[in-house]
């Protein structure tokens, strides 16, 4: 089996095959690199599939519902008002619950305010519940928002500027989502296979035929498919009772690294 086809198959074939490994300890450490990279790109594809699947039709009917159950407000410089004139309002989700209150008659307001709201909107703030004992405070007038550019005197706020700036959100998120997930999951690989490494070091000194650190690296790199495997089954297949702590993978890491070092460590003379 040549090196390409060991480095492109090592997803599926790093969990028993001895090629992947002998030829990983006869490479530079960008083997390892590139696989680390490799590894990334597959964890991008799998985490986009999942946003696909599991979390982008539950935002899209949440956005459809903020569309048809958000209050219209009109903005001025000097704060918000409802536009049915009342000084009231609620938000309130069949499945999540209170999202926000409006509140036009309040000029202050504390957490125990906001009941079991994320957001309390008066007339001129916005209280956020960022964590339990945690609400941030938003000035949102005219004079509150400092803008270097000059403000329209009446702005419509209703659940159809919500769903533009949802969708807005979504396109940006769909560019940029995807690099942002590949250079966190290769800076994650790298860091972890670093970490791996110092017991690479331990294991090197129990064969025969002693490894440069870039040979040490690579074995590191290619026996993190198991830990890899497992997590994402983990994450595919949502049985309780599947295996998939940290202490496991680390375990199966730590196994699979020692299987690398013995399968290629050179066989003693035979007298």
């Amino acid at each position: 089996m040549n090196k390409m086809l060991t480095f492109f198959t090592a997803p599926i074939t790093a969990l028993f095959s001895p090629s992947v490994y002998r030829d990983a300890a006869k490479s530079s450490p960008a083997r390892g690199v590139l696989y680390s990279l490799y590894l990334a790109g597959l964890s991008c594809v799998l985490v986009m599939m999942v946003v696909s699947v599991k979390i982008m039709p539950q935002a899209d009917a949440f956005a459809g519902w903020i569309k048809t159950s958000m209050p219209a407000l009109l903005w001025t410089p000097a704060g918000l008002s409802l536009e049915n004139g009342k000084t009231t309002a609620e938000l309130q989700h069949p499945k999540y619950g209170m999202i926000a209150l409006f509140d036009m008659t309040k000029t202050s307001a504390t957490e125990a305010d906001m009941g079991k709201a994320y957001l309390l909107v008066t007339s001129q703030k916005v209280y956020i519940r960022k964590a339990p004992g945690q609400v941030e405070e938003r000035d949102i007038t005219g004079a509150g928002m400092r803008s270097n550019q000059s403000l329209p005197p009446k702005v419509r706020i209703d659940g159809g500027i919500a769903e533009k700036l949802y969708q807005n959100l979504k396109k940006a998120l769909a560019f940029a989502l995807p690099f942002m997930i590949l250079i966190l999951s290769l800076v994650f690989f790298l860091v972890m296979n670093l970490f791996y490494s110092l017991a690479g070091l331990l294991f090197n000194k129990m064969r025969k035929d002693k490894l440069g650190y870039g040979a040490i690296f690579n074995l590191t790199c290619f026996a993190m498919t198991a830990s890899f495997t497992l997590t994402w089954l983990k994450v595919l297949i949502p049985v309780p009772a599947f295996p998939g702590t940290f202490g496991l993978n680390v375990l199966v890491t730590l196994l699979y690294m020692y299987f690398a070092f013995k399968i290629t460590d050179s066989k003693p003379e035979v007298i």
